[in-house]
């Protein structure tokens, strides 16, 4: 089996999953409590889903996608959604798939994932948005701990057998990682589907509720759900892998469409930033010379969401390609369909700094920064290309400012490290220290605490920082034995 097919399968189980006791022997296995608890903690359930989310981010396929601006995207976007829910306490955290089906799943403690291949088979960010309103339901009513709860063993020991395998799969050994997970959802696959059916109504229900209070209309779950389930019937090619994790049935969708019409109707447009970053991931998706190929066709057809848009991956399609000039023609298209963006902005900066024009690529990013001064990318574009040209001092001071705004951003405590380098060392491993710990790598930020600690300099903040973080980690996330 392929690794990605392995990941697939492992996040298409993760749907129907729950917390497991510590059943197997390994070290590395996160200890999710005890079997003889009636219903999940919230704060374990936390720390599940971002232990698994970590053991994804850590595996270096590329199946999660870390792109600062997509993740800023479905950051606002699900945030929007969450508001609805008012849990103060729930720490959501949104991130992208790299994969053709269409789904999205929910992970404990509101760590939600959405395949690339949502987005590209949604039609409106409507659309997007009431499958992020389903999942984000699913989180809400705690589905996860409740299922616990009716059905016992049979989930925990689900959870525990797709969790062993993740650590199995990080250590490369993908046949044992396989061989896991198919045997944990063997266990429970029987009794899994009736349940789930009620939570999905359940989350249908309330997901529409957070759909509207963000603004949208609740046509568009209603109309989502009938088309997928319409286009199913005529071409089932395991592309479709939302309606096997959460079972759509005629009724559903009625009940769906019959609810919709008590809520008012609300025309919306659809934002440069769903446009944008849809095409996005769609090159992340197809690869430069296929979406290079869709892109031809599609403006040749004229069968788009927005002519913009779609110059604009072709852009970054033409970009990839080392067609640099190509690229900024299809620039100045997509700028001239589309308001100004900082997509568009960072993407002028990257054709020039991809053509060797360092220093052009540097003063577009300035540019762009003047108008859209709280954007993480153009941030990290313009810090990296400082760096890229050897001018770390000029570097240093503007991750001072960025930190300033966003001191909770890893990218730029890296970049903070690479700034310092070896040469100064209690710097260098103090900020990759920081990253490691706002990204919950406590084991890895511990190490680089401690290489810190024991560098040479006479920061007294810095190193009383430094002390602070490592009492913090020592006393919350012991080191496990080895």
């Amino acid at each position: 089996m392929k690794r990605h097919s392995r990941r697939a399968l492992f996040v298409a189980s993760l749907l129907a999953a729950l917390a497991a006791p510590p059943l197997f022997a390994a070290n590395d296995l996160p200890s999710l409590g005890t079997v003889a608890e009636s219903a999940l903690p919230q704060a374990e359930e936390n720390r599940i889903g971002r232990d698994i989310l970590r053991s994804l981010r850590g595996d270096g396929d590329g199946d999660v996608i870390d792109d600062a601006e997509v993740n800023a995207y479905l950051a606002d976007l699900g945030g929007r959604l969450a508001a609805g829910a008012q849990l103060p306490g729930m720490r959501f955290a949104f991130f992208a798939v790299n994969d053709r089906s269409i789904n999205a799943f929910a992970l404990p403690g509101g760590v939600i994932g959405v395949h690339s291949g949502l987005l590209l088979a949604t039609q409106s960010e409507g659309e997007l948005a009431s499958v992020l309103a389903h999942e984000i339901a699913h989180v809400s009513q705690r589905h996860l701990a409740r299922m616990q709860e009716g059905e016992g063993n049979r989930h925990l020991l689900m959870l525990a057998a797709i969790l062993a395998g993740v650590l199995a799969s990080n250590a490369s050994n993908g046949d044992v990682s396989a061989g896991m997970v198919n045997a944990g959802v063997g266990l429970a696959a029987s009794r899994q589907l009736a349940y789930s059916r009620d939570f999905e109504r359940e989350a249908d229900r309330i997901g529409m509720q957070y759909l509207t209070a963000a603004g949208f209309d609740a046509r568009s779950m209603a109309g989502f759900f009938d088309r997928l389930q319409q286009t199913h019937r005529h071409n089932d090619n395991n592309a479709f892998g939302f309606l096997r994790t959460h079972p759509l049935t005629g009724e559903r969708v009625s009940e769906a469409q019959n609810r919709a019409q008590g809520y008012p109707l609300r025309m919306r447009a659809d934002s440069s930033d769903f446009l944008l970053m849809r095409e996005k991931l769609r090159l992340a998706t197809l690869g430069a010379a296929e979406a290079e190929r869709h892109y031809r066709t599609a403006l040749a057809a004229g069968r788009f969401l927005q002519p913009g848009a779609t110059y604009y991956g072709l852009a970054r399609a033409l970009l990839q390609l080392g067609r640099y000039d190509e690229a900024q023609q299809a620039l100045a298209s997509a700028q001239r369909q589309l308001p100004p963006h900082p997509a568009l902005l960072l993407l002028d900066g990257d054709i020039q700094r991809a053509a060797a024009n360092l220093d052009g690529a540097l003063a577009r990013y300035q540019q762009a920064l003047q108008q859209f001064p709280s954007n993480d990318a153009l941030w990290l574009a313009r810090i990296d290309t400082l760096l890229q040209a050897r001018r770390s001092a000029e570097a240093r001071q503007q991750i001072e400012l960025a930190l300033k705004r966003a001191p909770d951003n890893a990218a730029l405590w890296r970049l903070a490290a690479r700034s310092y380098g070896e040469g100064d060392a209690l710097r260098y491993h103090a900020a990759l220290g920081h990253a490691f710990y706002i990204e919950q790598e406590f084991e890895s930020a511990r190490i680089q605490y401690q290489l810190a600690s024991r560098a040479g300099g006479d920061d007294f903040y810095l190193r009383s920082t430094v002390e602070a973080r490592l009492r913090e980690i020592d006393s919350q996330h012991p080191a496990k034995p080895r």
